[in-house]
């Protein structure tokens, strides 16, 4: 089952093992790891509460026959669980990235603790909600490229098939992941004196985030011109051109800075 979900899903292994890296070199690796399993879990039940209740995404089913031999927890493949995280974590750092200052040649300083933490969780969540406006709508057309048909909303929606409960869902859950690695930190890693182990400073590393995050937007943007969808992959690129114009801005000006 493990070898038939990557033969049948490298995409996301790929972007995981991108996560493990620039999380690593981030936070380092014990932060990493709890953030993988954190993340993953509330992913999960976020799922399987919605499958069966509605609630947060809205009401939605897998259809098992999707994915055939495939890894799967209650119902819940474990692939699609495992994307909350490392969607999470790039949304986290090109928000670490608008937010956080920078040292000298965009480095960052290699510790999870930011200056900010509310303001940067709000902003990472409201990113990964936008990241899922561009993904959602696509992985519901799965059926015209190789994800598949996995999935479907029954009661259809208003955003090319999608409902926008779905969206305030994917919110909550990232508030909910983001939130709960930020008390980790203050009232369990931090006092347990835990080491950053594998996280290191280097020129442009603050730059690994947004590109990670428009990675993972982009590929959707791609399988949409594939398969067709142009008004959707127009709405998409629209939403990714606005927060590219952010982090441009933030690297202008960050660039300006350390020239005077």
């Amino acid at each position: 089952m493990i070898w038939m979900t990557i033969q049948h899903r490298p995409y996301v292994v790929v972007f995981l093992i991108t996560f493990l890296l620039l999380a690593t070199l981030h936070i380092g690796i014990f932060r990493t790891i709890a953030w993988l399993v954190w993340g993953y879990a509330i992913a999960f039940l976020s799922e399987v509460s919605s499958i069966h209740n509605g609630f947060p995404y809205g009401l939605y089913h897998y259809i098992p026959s999707g994915f055939t031999g495939e890894l799967q927890l209650a119902g819940v493949p474990v692939w699609d669980s495992a994307s909350y995280v490392f969607i999470a974590y790039a949304a986290y750092a090109l928000s670490w990235f608008l937010i956080e200052p920078h040292f000298g040649r965009f480095k960052i300083d290699p510790h999870v603790s930011p200056s900010k933490p509310f303001k940067i969780t709000l902003v990472a969540s409201f990113l990964m909600m936008m990241a899922d406006v561009v993904i959602d709508p696509t992985s519901n057309l799965g059926e015209k490229w190789f994800l598949g048909k996995v999935y479907f909303y029954p009661n259809g929606g208003s955003y090319f098939g999608v409902p926008l409960s779905n969206f305030v869902g994917w919110f909550l859950v990232a508030f909910v992941i983001l939130t709960g690695f930020q008390l980790f930190e203050k009232f369990i890693f931090v006092r347990m004196k835990l080491p950053v182990l594998g996280a290191k400073r280097f020129s442009f590393q603050a730059l690994l985030g947004p590109l990670f995050y428009f990675g993972i937007v982009g590929f959707m943007l791609a399988i949409q011109v594939w398969i067709g969808a142009y008004i959707l992959f127009a709405v998409s690129t629209g939403i990714a051109l606005l927060i590219f114009i952010f982090v441009t801005r933030r690297a202008v000006h960050e660039q300006s800075s350390s020239i005077e």
